[in-house]
């Protein structure tokens, strides 16, 4: 019991914190700068594997100019309205009701220099399913390890994929079948933009580019779930 209310809390505060530093315009990189630390260990705030210390969450508190007793709640309250970009964003003080670890994990390693991760198979583990997709059948999650789509994505985010079709505007998480049979599937973290009957176009933001895919060499091709539909906005 205790161990779950301490999961709670942590998944409270790393929602606060990743929700105000999308708000301020801010990436992972800039936090852990600031603090001294490891880009991996705001990772694992965010995602609510890791509680930062009492320190380091004053100092967060104080980097991202919000309240430093209420972010030790897990709500927001910021302490002036500059700067503010709009985002998908949790609305000050919201926390979503946390259900059931009932989602899958799938494991993810480097893909390399021309792919953003491989899928290795495995099942790292089981994370919340928000309550934006309560009865969403078919959904899992990975960690995002590439920075191509920062900042709308940070090397360490965890990203739920599935539901409806992807269509133009989506982000996505597109796997390709391997050159060579036994080889590890490389996959991909997007946004799309159109499909043609031959190609599917995609677009990433770091650095910013087109990126053009054979459609007869794609394997999967999954929706990444908005942050606001996944808290049932």
């Amino acid at each position: 019991m205790i161990s779950m209310a301490k999961g709670e809390h942590a998944t409270k505060i790393g929602i606060a914190i990743r929700t105000a530093r999308k708000r301020r315009g801010l990436v992972q990189r800039n936090i852990a700068q600031q603090l001294g630390i490891d880009v991996a260990a705001v990772g694992m705030w965010e995602t609510g594997r890791n509680l930062p210390s009492p320190e380091n969450l004053l100092r967060a508190a104080e980097f991202l100019r919000v309240d430093p007793s209420a972010l030790m709640r897990g709500d927001l309250v910021y302490q002036d309205d500059e700067a503010l970009a709009d985002a998908e964003v949790v609305s000050d003080g919201f926390v979503p009701d946390l259900g059931p670890m009932d989602i899958q994990m799938l494991g993810v390693t480097y893909g390399g220099d021309d792919g953003d991760f491989t899928f290795n198979g495995t099942v790292a583990g089981f994370v919340r399913r928000p309550q934006g997709i309560a009865t969403l059948k078919n959904v899992w999650a990975t960690h995002v390890l590439g920075d191509s789509m920062v900042p709308k994505f940070d090397p360490g985010d965890v990203i739920y994929c599935g539901g409806r079709e992807p269509v133009p505007g989506d982000c996505i998480v597109i796997e390709l079948y391997p050159d060579n049979e036994g080889e590890s599937t490389k996959a991909y973290v997007k946004l799309l933009k159109r499909r043609t009957a031959k190609e599917i176009i995609t677009e990433q933001y770091n650095p910013k580019k087109e990126i053009i895919y054979d459609r007869y060499r794609v394997k999967n091709l999954w929706r990444v779930i908005p942050w606001k539909e996944l808290l049932g906005f």
